[in-house]
């Protein structure tokens, strides 16, 4: 518990650096304020123990031991360029940079009990900048740890593994564009994230951070490389 939000905190450092996480971060405080505010009104426990909310809606997501869905992201990318001199590799830091893309993805959640689920969500990244274009296939998985629902909102913290593979190092040497230092990337991901419930489906909204655990490469016969360093994604989920 201990190393999650350790890797809480460097979410929030990093998130201010760029503006999908401070934009993410003020969604968060107002959902918040609205959350507490609601919490005042506590519910009632006899209509709690029977799966109905004070407003009538149903708990039945909650006693749903699988949930699917589909995930859409805005993504942004640190990368930074290096290059090959006599064999050795030597990163160019007027050349480190973020860049936007999008993420889409399917959900499959599985309920470890109340408080916790496992979930996958593989899909497919795509970025491009300064002559580099990436399309990666991924495949977190998470810990989901959600405690507390106060209302139609719950909010939640995971972390987990994502497993990655760029599909442009597969170009030719010849291509035009530079090709990724590391073709296979493996990343400790930590997320905050609320979900919201309606009668038929989930809607969550959540921020995601990536950490690359990998050394880097050591290049080859291309003169220009592009590596992927931390990653934050602010993303909708939708599950049913």
């Amino acid at each position: 518990m201990r190393v999650l939000f350790r890797g809480i905190g460097d979410v929030l450092r990093c998130a201010i650096k760029t503006s999908t996480g401070c934009f993410f971060m003020l969604f968060v405080l107002q959902l918040l304020f609205l959350a507490g505010t609601a919490h005042s009104q506590e519910r009632d426990s006899v209509a709690y123990e029977n799966k109905m909310m004070p407003n009538g809606i149903h708990l039945g997501l909650d006693n749903h031991k699988f949930l699917y869905g589909i995930h859409l992201g805005f993504t942004e990318n640190k990368v930074d360029i290096y290059s090959t001199q006599g064999g050795t590799l030597h990163a160019s830091d007027e050349h480190s940079f973020y860049t936007g893309g999008i993420r889409i993805a399917v959900i499959g959640e599985a309920q470890l009990g109340r408080c916790f689920s496992l979930r996958a969500m593989p899909g497919v990244t795509l970025f491009s900048g300064l002559k580099m274009e990436s399309t990666r296939g991924e495949l977190p998985v998470d810990i989901k740890f959600h405690p507390v629902r106060i209302e139609n909102l719950r909010p939640y913290l995971a972390t987990g593994i994502d497993y990655g593979f760029d599909f442009s190092s597969l170009r030719d040497d010849g291509h035009n564009y530079i090709k990724p230092l590391n073709a296979h990337d493996l990343r400790y991901t930590c997320s905050l994230g609320v979900d919201w419930y309606t009668r038929v489906v989930r809607v969550g909204l959540e921020l995601k951070a990536g950490f690359g655990l990998l050394p880097l490469g050591t290049g080859g016969s291309n003169f220009s490389y592009f590596h992927n360093g931390h990653t934050f994604c602010i993303g909708l989920n939708i599950e049913g």
